[in-house]
């Protein structure tokens, strides 16, 4: 939809090789119209890649294995602007580029979100970039969102013992207690249950399930401020 972009995790698998990247970006703007032809869309195309650092001449008759990987990843991105989008999902859009070019495109979402207005849905593993980047968060587990909320306060205090993992998850530049770390984080992901398992899909790893946890589902519970799916919060749970 000309509404809703994406921008994929891999950005030299969404390229052809054997196709002028420029290419991409000329029929990207004939196909939602937004130029009668290629040639009428050298503006749109050439506007959407100064907006992530780019130009038309410098990317003029390039393949995709002539750039870098922060720069095709840029492409990508300037591709999903060129219908202005009022939306882009983001799909891992940094594990595929080097440590040194991942704030370069966090900072490039980041702006376009600030000074272009558009929304960013950001899926990621990487906590310290989400944090950065989001204004609200949603943590999801084998499929359904354990905890939603602002970034600060779920990250910055989370409730659910899935959230708190997460976060334990992060080392520390120098923690005090290396075993302790370890050994917390090591127990505490050693039983893995399938999917379809019933009740709430953390029981079998949670160190506070209760009996409830394993029979039945946990509702959406709201607890200062953002969204938990936890029987720990529930009425159901308490009584125990």
């Amino acid at each position: 939809m000309k509404n809703d972009q994406p921008v994929f995790q891999n950005p030299f698998e969404t390229f052809n090789p054997l196709r002028r990247v420029e290419e991409y970006l000329f029929d990207t703007a004939v196909n939602f119209k937004i130029a009668p032809d290629r040639k009428s869309a050298t503006e749109a195309v050439d506007r959407a890649l100064h907006l992530v650092g780019l130009s038309l001449e410098e990317l003029s008759k390039r393949y995709p294995h002539e750039l870098s990987g922060g720069q095709i990843q840029r492409v990508s991105v300037a591709r999903a602007l060129i219908s202005k989008p009022s939306l882009v999902l983001a799909d891992e859009p940094v594990s595929m580029v080097d440590a040194s070019l991942r704030m370069a495109i966090v900072n490039l979402f980041k702006k376009l979100r600030d000074e272009e207005g558009v929304s960013v849905i950001y899926i990621t593993h990487d906590l310290a970039t989400a944090y950065y980047i989001s204004d609200r968060i949603a943590i999801m587990l084998r499929g359904y969102i354990v905890e939603m909320g602002p970034v600060e306060t779920v990250l910055g205090n989370p409730l659910h013992p899935y959230t708190q993992l997460l976060r334990e998850s992060v080392p520390a530049p120098n923690p005090v207690d290396k075993e302790s770390w370890a050994q917390r984080i090591g127990l505490s992901t050693t039983e893995v249950k399938e999917y379809s398992r019933e009740g709430c899909k953390f029981a079998g790893r949670c160190t506070k399930a209760k009996d409830v946890c394993e029979k039945s589902d946990p509702p959406d519970i709201e607890v200062e401020g953002r969204i938990v799916k936890c029987h720990l919060y529930s009425e159901e749970g308490a009584v125990q």
